[in-house]
């Protein structure tokens, strides 16, 4: 019975093969762009569950309360672990520090030295790797995480270094094949500091927020940095991760860390912080905290992804019941047929739900094989974020259970009104299409254009947003400035040999260096106020370390007082006489930028007079709002990255190259010991609206494959209509109509219901996108313009989609129409 179901259902196919080629391709593209975001979103989804307690684990956050406000920090004071080891019993606490970059080098023993900036390294105590083990992932392994040395060992001198297999393959070239024998080699960090490698270990999978490609022993960071590890008051990169008994409750340790940080803190820092347990599973979908290392993602963003993928799957299976339903009458004698020589409803039933089964199973063959190439393309196209999309053993499970459930929407409704015919009516020919059906099938076409049309006017607005973002005028020079990052250790010697010598390029016109640019990643925090006001008055800032050349180089507008001058820098380097802050931090001091100069203001760093006011540019990305920011020259030790502005001939590559290649050749000749790393400053703030980015990529796919599907949707029913009245058509060129006229006559029903869904969705669409809006500071304003240009768009391209079909059957030969049978 089975055989002779699937064999009908090919010929079936085979005859109606038009047909089936639009509703194969609509399927597939539908159920391809689930599997990509079902992929997508268990990976996401995935993120550090693979530790064998990680359901138990938690990172400990901190809510700083300022009086401008509540800061959300990842970070704790560093000696955060060690206390509630010492003072709360019944958990594992593990401290790291880091991520942070660092330069390791290598000394093969011949002269040949292996120098690189590795980005990713995380200090951490002994307790680490007995929370984070990995487990999940490398348990079927011979040797499980470790590939050489062991937990046991590899934490015993103060200096150890654990490297991972990627690592110790780059620093190691020609011994990796025998890793037992890197045990007791040397690295040094910066240039200076030895240390002893431990271990190594298996490449940690990407889809972790505890990302790393060497580790330190903590012991070793507590030695270099008395001061930060011993500090209950400051908040640097330290991060404190806990595993709770099961028996205990995380509202239970948060009160029990409360009484901890009242013995240890001093008071004022008591009370204006908390500390809050973050589950571990949480992290990347919980953007209020952020991520050491990794990227964040918010759970409404997958959600969004997730329906998107569901719109487009009932998109397809609409063009299903459409054609299927649409042809029903076609098939009316068949089911009469079929009835009138024993066939039971039942049996009719199946034979139609086969086909429908079959062609879900063609097209999600066609989607596998397309799957691993868009997989590989993703990864590709995201090596910002390292992406890793797989597939794996659930995406069998996934596309077996999209199978059942598209066949199901897409071929119950269809099979039962192809069932339901009776016989003797459908052998006469005098079965029609029900008022039922017909506004059935009009509905799910205004569903169907509503989507499409939803995502082409989102794409239009986050378009204009991205485009906001790129012209918005920042308040400081971004063009033709190229940031190049400073090594450690510098000296003010080197610093000003490498400025002259480049100042005597011709195309070089200023140089500066600073701990960033006025929009950066990566500031340093301070608080700040006036003497008059209390400690409980203290505000949170930016403090930027800078030179005198700053202002100059971006642009920046002093609007009273003056810029900073060598009279504002201590003699031993050590401490600073002066201050340049911004329009944001006087405002909420109440005071105005003439009254603001001269003001002694104080920092969690000292104190100083205030000597200019600058004009308020743009401290962090467009998506927040200015923050108050100190500026003042100081310790060489804070100076991160040099600032070079380059005077060009306009759109020259020969003359961009060629002073790049001598900035690089003048940097490592000044700083022999560094690894070079430059960017454009354009490049580097664009990485700011990233998620953006992904977000417009997003919407442009996903309304081109939308607007596709829907209309090969309409081309089956525009094909189907003009088969259904081919006669009709004739006697009206007959009787003297025109190619426009049979062409609005058979178009004019559709254009219409299309109309409809433009008007019915743009409410939602305006709610949705201005919820969107609502994320960012700085926004546009929606417009009706984007509305009518995007249902322009959708409504010419429904009609090109319409009229190629139309036009043909109306300059069909009317002598030929009136002939067929």
């Amino acid at each position: 019975m089975l055989r002779n179901y699937i064999t009908i259902a090919f010929r079936r196919l085979w005859v109606g093969r038009v047909y089936t080629l639009i509703n194969v391709t609509g399927l597939a593209l539908g159920i391809v762009c689930s599997m990509v975001i079902y992929v997508f979103l268990t990976y996401e989804l995935s993120f550090d569950t693979f530790h064998s307690q990680s359901s138990h684990i938690f990172r400990i956050v901190e809510h700083n309360h300022k009086a401008n406000g509540t800061q959300y920090w990842n970070t704790t004071a560093y000696p955060l672990a060690e206390a509630i080891r010492s003072d709360i019993p019944g958990s594992i606490t593990a401290q790291t520090a880091g991520p942070i970059s660092r330069i390791i080098s290598s000394d093969d023993g011949k002269g040949n030295i292996r120098r690189f900036e590795e980005k990713k390294i995380l200090f951490v105590d002994k307790y680490y790797l007995q929370l984070f083990d990995f487990q999940k992932v490398f348990d079927q392994k011979e040797n499980g995480l470790w590939i050489a040395g062991s937990p046991q060992t590899a934490f015993n001198k103060p200096n150890a270094v654990i490297l991972t297999q990627r690592s110790a393959e780059k620093y190691f070239p020609t011994e990796v094949s025998q890793k037992e024998t890197l045990i007791g080699k040397t690295l040094k960090l910066n240039n200076t500091d030895e240390l002893i490698i431990s271990g190594i270990i298996q490449n940690p999978p990407v889809n972790t927020n505890l990302l790393f490609d060497l580790i330190v022993n903590y012991q070793f960071f507590k030695t270099n940095n008395p001061y930060k590890a011993t500090n209950w008051s400051g908040n640097y990169e330290g991060t404190t991760y806990v595993l709770l008994d099961p028996t205990i409750q995380p509202s239970t340790f948060e009160k029990q860390l409360a009484a901890l940080k009242k013995k240890y803190m001093k008071a004022e820092d008591d009370r204006r912080s908390s500390y809050f347990l973050q589950p571990l599973t949480d992290i990347h979908t919980q953007t209020q905290y952020g991520s050491l290392g990794s990227y964040t993602v918010q759970k409404e963003l997958l959600w969004s992804l997730a329906s998107l993928g569901v719109f487009l799957i009932l998109i397809a299976c609409i063009n299903f019941i459409n054609l299927t339903t649409a042809q029903a009458v076609k098939r009316s004698k068949e089911v009469g047929i079929r009835k009138a020589i024993g066939g039971t409803q039942l049996q009719l039933f199946f034979q139609f739900v086969s086909e429908t089964f079959l062609i879900v199973v063609i097209a999600v063959g066609l989607s596998t094989v397309f799957l691993h190439w868009l997989l590989s393309s993703l990864n590709s196209y995201l090596t910002i974020i390292e992406l890793d999309l797989q597939i794996d053993s659930t995406l069998i499970v996934f596309s077996i259970l999209l199978c059942i459930i598209v066949s199901i929407i897409a071929g119950f409704y269809p099979a039962i009104v192809l069932t339901h015919y009776q016989p003797i009516k459908a052998l006469k020919g005098v079965i029609k299409t029900g008022s039922y059906g017909l506004l059935l099938r009009k509905g799910l076409i205004i569903f169907q254009f509503g989507i499409t049309y939803c995502l082409l006017v989102g794409m239009l607005i986050v378009a204009q947003q991205m485009d906001y973002f790129q012209h918005k005028d920042l308040g400081f020079v971004t063009e033709a400035v190229v940031t190049v990052k400073m090594p450690p250790n510098q000296t003010a010697m080197q610093q000003e040999q490498f400025r002259q010598r480049l100042l005597a390029h011709p195309s070089i016109k200023q140089v500066s260096y600073s701990s960033g640019a006025p929009t950066t990643a990566n500031s340093y925090g301070t608080d700040f106020r006036l003497p008059s006001e209390p400690l409980t008055q203290m505000r949170q800032a930016e403090m930027k370390v800078v030179d005198l050349p700053y202002a100059s180089l971006y642009n920046l507008t002093v609007l009273s007082g003056q810029w900073l001058s060598e009279a504002n820098r201590m003699p031993d380097g050590q401490g600073f006489n002066g201050f340049v802050v911004n329009e944001t931090l006087i405002k909420m001091l109440g005071l105005t930028p003439e009254k603001a100069v001269g003001q002694t203001l104080i920092i969690s760093e000292g104190e100083a007079p205030i000597v200019g006011v600058v004009r308020d540019f743009h401290n962090t990305s467009l998506q927040q709002s200015i923050k108050p920011c100190v500026l003042l020259l100081w310790n060489k030790d804070f100076i991160e990255e040099s600032s070079i502005r380059l005077q060009l001939p306009h759109n020259n590559p020969l003359a961009i190259q060629s002073t790049l290649a001598f900035i690089e050749d003048t940097w490592k000749e000044a700083f022999p010991e560094g690894v070079y790393q430059y960017a454009f400053l354009k490049d580097t703030l664009a990485k700011n609206y990233l998620v953006e980015n992904l977000i417009f990529d997003a919407f442009r796919v996903f309304a081109v494959i939308s607007i596709f599907i829907s209309c090969l949707g309409l081309f089956g029913l525009i094909t189907h209509t003009s088969e259904q009245r081919t006669k009709e058509i004739g006697i009206r060129k007959v009787l003297g109509a025109s190619v426009q006229q049979i062409v609005l006559l058979l178009s004019g029903d559709f254009l219409w219901l299309i109309g409809i869904a433009f008007i019915a969705t743009i409410p939602l669409i305006w709610y949705i996108m201005h919820e969107w809006l609502q994320k960012f500071t700085y926004k546009i304003e929606i417009r009706w313009w984007m509305f009518g240009l995007s249902g322009a768009i959708a409504f010419i391209i429904a009609l090109a989609t319409i009229c190629v079909q139309a036009i043909r059957s109306a300059l069909a030969n009317p002598t030929q129409s009136l002939r067929s049978e």
